[in-house]
């Protein structure tokens, strides 16, 4: 068995209405309207070497076998207001 380490880095440029708040799960997530979003890792799969290849989730065996492999997982998150 070996080891994978997944480095995700995204930077997205959100509304101001659109707001960091602490999910009662103790989870920082991003309050948009009445719904929380929490970002994970979805494994996205295809069966074609072609660059225009559709990548999905809907492998469902396939994405659960990966995640069955996740051992340790954290998020950071936060809201750096420009000026």
């Amino acid at each position: 068995m070996k080891t994978l380490t997944v480095h995700l880095t995204v930077e997205l440029q959100v509304p101001d209405e659109w707001t960091l708040v602490d999910h009662a799960s103790g989870v920082p997530v991003l309050k948009i309207g009445d719904q929380f979003v929490d970002f994970d890792i979805t494994p996205l799969s295809t069966r074609e070497d072609d660059p225009e290849a559709m990548w999905s989730d809907d492998d469902q065996e396939l994405t659960a076998k990966v995640l069955d492999c996740v051992t340790e997982l954290d998020t950071d998150i936060e809201i750096a207001y420009q000026q």
